[in-house]
């Protein structure tokens, strides 16, 4: 009577090859259908897993994560489907609760090898709210990249180091387009407050901001990613202050899949070509997946849209840019209790950025042209051992770089005068061994405890060089290193759960963490982070932690050198003669980590299985941060804000003292000779730990998901962020908004729609909304009309052709699809951006066609 009933489908054939329960694999299975899950599981462990499709119907299995043998995956997947498993030599049998057997396993999933991002911790619950995209999701939205993926999550602020910023950096000082990358930027906060992961694992840094480019990843390359918008530098170290992302990569894949993209904007630019090539093999005891991937896109120059009229039409918007990029992700099993696993990444990225200086005449006639160019290589392998009291223990090692080289081309009358050469080449090196296991059983599980220690070495070589008439000058040439040691324990405990629940408590767990880093150079210090999760029901679920964060300071910032101008003083009260001043800025000084306390809460409601909705709310004071204070020299003269970076009246012995901290020429902006007796002020703006900010807002995401029969899916998501922050530059100065203001995070950003799977078609549609932003830049302020596009996308993928079209699949997608164009800002030159480039899009409506084929 089983197997009949299972005849609908459910059985998948035996592999042969070994005792397969004997096995341990790795999984990655996205939470969703029950019946899918155990199916995969299965199809990858080999062994057969038999149960009735009408017992599974409607049910949902969470996100897998891990190595563990097919027994326990299935445990896993099973847990709260009120469904018990027969754990047999060569089968597992599932039935409903109305069918017991003596002989069924109903051991608590506990001993889990989960892994959310947020923890160390394998099995345990995150405590703070979790963001995840599948590659699948992210395809049928429409986004060929990870970088227009994050430009859509409404918690990531598109400012700050991303291809889209134009104006060469004159739209907000933070905000940058210096090579193309694009850097995630959680909260507004800047991409060296956001900590970007691959496997779990740093890579180099990008440039000199502190970030990582999350697009040198091809897509066809990633199996999901996870963002955790919450302080998390108990767990991972520095940079994690607004949050952390981590890039999974695909695992596993059986065949070769082979794709090609061409696309581009129905008003002009932009044409887009890629292709890539992923291909995979799994085997018994490991597999292997390779993924290649090119990529170009033409730019769109101001001549392209008709709100840039007013510019030369050789003014870049959106760069050109080509890249070829690669990833290999590998693991093998050594012996039943050894695996050796690797992943390496490599980019290469060239593109051109111009800037002409007038709006009368071509970038090639006077202005600017810059072409960087990017190469990121990262090899990570890792080794993991399985102990007896199913303790995990890994040794992982990484070596990566990431070189960023631009040439700066000066045209003045047609002709090029000059040449600037910059290179940022960042490296890592790392090693690190973990350890994670159960420590005692509680009522509601097992306690666990994660630990681990490791050195991390972090360089940077820098240097600045311009060419004119013939002569080479350096502006700056630097190589400085950091080292640092760290060691961490990250603890859960389960204290009521699983048999233990009672009614209003059915689940309580409390977790807690610490890390201890040694910065050498820079000092020391703790960062401690305190989480729980209370489930009255499990249709309900309370979630809060709190915590210290921090984030070093960038080898940029700490060894840049100390430079020096002189400048006017006319025009400073009880200044006889306009006696000039001495400016003092860039490095020099002893710089601290910057430091912030992090705390979130949410309540996370499933009042229907398929249903979820999760409400919370985040605060971050963020302190000590660096910043070059004055600004302003003729603000700050005489202002008693400033008194202690300003010396008045200075004898000649503190003015060569001061010249004494130059690291380069003094540079003469006066009109007057130098005399180091005749000096009205000295303002020392270099580099400093005074600033603070305070951001804090509410997340909302909902997800349903609804079937309708057989291969006929409707999935509803939604999710919103409200944002609200102020910063003061230095004590005393006055706390401005730096939230909801043009070039700065807007306070609402949301995105929200639906995906519907009927057979062989797929129809996604998406909304996605900006807030407005106030412009205060002229008198009196006015207010900037917010951006609101919608995006849809079709995919088509045929299971019932055969021969040549087997394997075929077909996505047809329009983004903006309605052609929102930027609201107007006012501008004081015609050379500016006339629209807020970090909070809207130039690109306008894009349509892209993706054929691809599977063997």
């Amino acid at each position: 009577m089983l197997l009949a009933a299972v005849a609908v489908g459910s059985l998948v054939p035996v592999a042969p090859a070994l005792a397969a329960e004997e096995r341990r694999i790795e999984y990655h299975i996205e939470a969703g259908d029950l019946g899918e899950a155990l199916k995969t599981v299965s199809r990858l462990s080999g062994k057969e897993i038999i149960f009735n499709s009408e017992a599974v119907l409607g049910k949902t299995a969470p996100r897998l994560q891990g190595s563990f043998s097919a027994d326990e995956a299935v445990r896993l997947l099973l847990e709260g489907a009120d469904l018990v498993a027969q754990y047999r030599k060569d089968v597992i049998i599932i039935r409903g609760r109305s069918e017991p057997s003596g002989d069924l396993s109903d051991r608590s999933a506990g001993a889990g090898e989960i892994v959310v991002t947020g923890s160390r911790i394998r099995g345990a619950p995150s405590t703070t709210p979790v963001i995840v995209a599948t590659r699948e999701r992210i395809r049928d939205a429409g986004q060929s990249n990870l970088g227009e993926y994050i430009r859509s999550v409404p918690q990531n602020f598109a400012g700050g180091q991303n291809p889209s910023v134009a104006g060469g950096g004159n739209q907000g000082a933070e905000n940058q387009n210096a090579n193309g990358s694009s850097n995630l930027n959680l909260r507004g906060l800047g991409a060296d407050a956001t900590l970007t992961l691959i496997n779990g694992h740093r890579v180099a840094y990008d440039a000199v901001f502190g970030g990582v480019d999350i697009s040198a990843i091809p897509l066809a390359a990633i199996d999901r990613v996870e963002i955790v918008a919450d302080g998390a530098s108990a767990i991972y170290g520095s940079d994690a202050v607004a949050g952390v992302a981590n890039v999974i990569l695909r695992r596993d894949l059986n065949g070769l899949i082979a794709s090609a993209r061409l696309g581009g904007s129905t008003e002009g630019g932009n044409f887009q070509q890629e292709y890539s090539l992923v291909g995979g093999r799994s085997w018994v005891s490991g597999g292997m997946v390779a993924a290649f991937d090119f990529n170009r896109n033409t730019a769109i120059n101001g001549r392209d849209r008709d709100y840039t009229g007013e510019m030369d039409g050789s003014t870049t918007l959106l760069p050109k840019q080509r890249q070829y990029s690669g990833v290999l992700n590998a693991h093998q099993q050594l012996s039943s209790s050894i695996t050796f696993e690797i992943d390496a990444q490599y980019s290469n990225r060239t593109t051109e950025i111009a800037y002409p200086y007038t709006a009368n005449f071509d970038v090639t006639a006077e202005g600017l042209l810059s072409q960087p160019k990017v190469e990121t290589y990262s090899v990570t392998p890792t080794l993991r051992i399985s102990l007896p009291g199913r303790w995990l223990v890994s040794l992982t090692g990484t070596h990566g770089k990431s070189n960023t080289h631009l040439l700066s081309r000066d045209f003045a009358g047609g002709e090029e005068d000059a040449q600037v050469r910059i290179k940022y080449d960042g490296r890592l090196n790392s090693e690190e061994i973990n350890a994670e296991g159960p420590l005692i059983a509680l009522a509601g599980g097992d306690a666990r405890l994660a630990v681990g220690a490791g050195y991390r070495s972090v360089g940077l070589d820098a240097s600045s060089r311009t060419t004119f008439s013939g002569t080479t000058r350096t502006t700056y040439d630097i190589s400085p290193v950091r080292r640092n040691f760290f060691g961490y324990g990250e603890l859960a405990l389960p204290l009521i759960g699983g048999p233990s629940a009672r009614p209003l408590i059915h689940r309580l767990l409390v977790t807690g963490a610490v890390r201890y880093e040694n910065y050498r150079g820079v000092g020391s210090l703790a960062t401690p982070k305190l989480g729980i999760l209370f489930e009255p029901d499990p249709a309900l679920a309370i979630k809060a932690s709190w915590g210290k964060s921090f984030k070093a300071p960038t080898l940029f910032e700490q060894y840049q050198t100390t430079k020096g101008t002189l400048i006017s003083g006319r025009g400073y009260p009880n200044n006889p003669g306009g006696r000039a001043a001495l400016l003092l800025y860039g490095g020099g000084r002893d710089l601290q980590p910057e430091k912030a306390t992090t705390w979130t809460a949410s309540i996370e409601f499933r009042p229907l299985r398929s249903l979820r909705v999760e409400v919370g709310y985040f605060d971050v004071h963020f302190n000590q941060r660096i910043v070059e204070a004055i600004g302003n020299t003729d603000r700050a003269y005489g202002n008693p804000i400033y008194d202690k970076m300003i010396t008045y009246n200075p004898n000649e012995a503190q003015v060569r003292t001061a010249l004494a901290l130059l690291q380069q020429p003094l540079a003469n902006a006066a009109g007057q000779p130098l005399d180091p007796a005749n000096i009205s002020a000295i303002f020392d703006d270099r580099l400093q730990n005074v600033s603070r900010q305070h951001v804090n807002g509410v997340d909302i995401s909902a997800q349903y998901d609804l079937e309708f029969g057989p291969q006929n899916r409707l999935s509803l998501t939604g999710s919103a962020s409200y944002l609200a922050g102020d910063q003061q530059i230095s004590p005393g100065q006055p706390v401005t908004e730096i939230v909801g203001r043009i070039f700065y995070p807007a306070h609402w950003r949301a995105r929200g729609g639906a995906s519907w799977q009927k057979s062989d078609i797929t129809l996604s549609g998406f909304v996605n909304h900006t807030g407005g932003a106030k412009d205060a830049s002229f008198a009196p302020p006015e207010n900037v009309a917010g951006f609101t596009t919608v995006d849809l996308s079709l995919r088509y993928s045929p299971t019932s052709w055969s021969g040549i079209g087997r394997g075929l699949e077909f996505l047809l997608s329009a983004n903006n699809l309605l052609d929102q164009a930027p609201a107007r800002i006012r501008v004081s030159d015609p050379t500016q951006i006339p629209y807020d480039s970090t909070n809207a899009s130039v690109t306008g409506r894009v349509l892209s066609l993706t054929i691809s084929k599977a063997w």
